[in-house]
């Protein structure tokens, strides 16, 4: 179902202090050419999925990501035909060598048909500026 899409991914991004995210659960969610956006800062960061995951997995072995919890705090769905969009607040909690920061943001998961399984084509988000929840 479209509207658990966003869950699966935190899923794949969360962990807990001693373990690793399970990364094989984003590339299934993702078209071959899919790409994350990261818009947090003065020039958008954009990665393929593997280049996310090998960001991601560099940091947690060198110690500069400990945990995340990445969990949806609502989501709205859009449709037209075979094309989809899904608009995802979120929470994330994350320990790194500076200790446990947490932040609120929003995901916009754009959304192919493909042979009737829907996949990603692209993930970008934003923080909010003064960390506080969506409102």
């Amino acid at each position: 179902m479209l509207k658990d899409i966003p869950s699966i991914v935190y899923k794949g991004i969360s962990f807990s202090k001693g373990s690793k995210p399970n990364f094989d659960t984003l590339p299934p969610c993702f078209i071959e050419k899919g790409l994350f956006v990261n818009n947090k800062g003065n020039s958008p960061v954009i990665m393929s999925v593997s280049d996310y995951i090998f960001m991601l997995n560099t940091n947690v072995d060198n110690g500069n990501i400990v945990s995340i919890e990445e969990t949806e705090l609502s989501n709205n769905v859009s449709t037209f035909g075979g094309v989809a969009q899904i608009s995802s607040e979120y929470k994330v909690t994350f320990e790194g060598k500076n200790g446990l920061h947490t932040r609120f943001g929003i995901n916009l998961f754009q959304l192919i048909e493909i042979n009737g399984k829907w996949l990603i084509s692209s993930m970008c988000w934003d923080d909010r500026s003064d960390k506080s929840l969506l409102g």
